[in-house]
């Protein structure tokens, strides 16, 4: 059975992300017993490992070839094996040692004059006279018989990672949600802290107003410098428009995870130039918690494909 396209269905969407953690087996039980099993973990870049027989080392090109045009990152680990029951055999007759043995058994039956015939059965427990050999298989004959269990192994591998992709993106769907809240709590919270701003303002300059003269432009040019130096709405569009973007990797049948490494990355810019920008107590709470999010955001992403 050959899949072409691996897709999770959850909640609504088609999700296409794969771990790059799995373990896969196949086997080739029709006339040789190849087994393969594959297993792969999380790395940076595609990285295969074959370990099989040394007389068949010449297949190892292939094998990761073939892997290579099924998974596109992880390190991967493919072990081969081939029961020696089932391979064909070759008995082969030493008749030049069988001659010698049955010169030497007719010295010894002259020499001290033993009776009856030096018999075949006789012969036959001799050492070393039959020579038992493994008939090897060609790199296409084995190659043939290999395919089918490689096949089995990556298909069986590949349905595991996209699997554990569905757990990862379980988790970070309700982060990214988490995320979302906070992010709409600050744009909220942003809107309100203005505006208390210049009434904190106000207040404070009424209590000196006996004792200084203010110009009430002055205080409407300092409300409109804080406004502009605390103005964080670029920063949470960003944020907004990372979440999305997000959430559209998933249903790419591609590797995302470098992408959403990236983008993580740049919402973390914006979490600390909108925590940098603001000095409201609110919203420093909700950018610590978004923080704190996309720290196991990324941890997760580290395992995605």
């Amino acid at each position: 059975m050959c899949i072409d396209i691996f897709t999770i269905y959850v909640e609504g969407e088609y999700i296409m992300i794969k771990s790059m953690t799995g373990y896969g087996r196949g086997e080739n039980p029709d006339k040789y017993n190849f087994v393969v099993e594959i297993r792969s973990v999380n790395h940076r870049f595609l990285e295969v490992f074959v370990r099989l027989p040394k007389p068949w080392l010449f297949l190892e090109d292939k094998i990761k070839h073939y892997i290579k045009g099924k998974i596109t990152r992880g390190r991967v680990d493919v072990f081969i094996n081939l029961s020696c029951e089932n391979l064909p055999v070759d008995i082969k007759i030493d008749k030049s040692l069988v001659n010698n043995y049955y010169k030497k058994l007719m010295e010894l039956k002259d020499e001290f004059g033993f009776e009856g015939p030096i018999s075949l059965s006789l012969l036959s427990l001799m050492p070393n006279i039959f020579n038992v050999e493994e008939e090897s298989l060609t790199e296409r004959e084995l190659w043939e018989f290999l395919v089918p269990a490689l096949e089995e192994a990556v298909e069986n591998l590949i349905k595991m990672r996209i699997k554990e992709g569905e757990n990862l993106w379980k988790d970070l769907h309700n982060r990214i949600k988490i995320i979302k809240n906070k992010t709409d709590l600050i744009r909220e919270r942003a809107e309100v802290a203005l505006e208390e701003y210049r009434i904190k303002l106000k207040q404070n300059v009424e209590k000196l107003s006996n004792q200084i003269s203010f110009d009430q432009d002055r205080i409407e040019a300092e409300v409109v410098l804080f406004a502009e130096k605390s103005n964080i709405t670029e920063e949470i569009v960003r944020l907004s428009s990372h979440l999305a973007q997000m959430k559209e990797l998933v249903v790419l049948n591609e590797s995302v995870g470098k992408k959403m490494d990236f983008i993580a990355q740049e919402m973390f810019r914006e979490a600390n130039t909108i925590a940098s920008k603001s000095s409201d107590y609110s919203i420093s709470r909700e950018v610590i918690g978004i923080k704190s999010e996309l720290e196991k955001i990324r941890e997760q992403i580290q395992n995605i494909e």
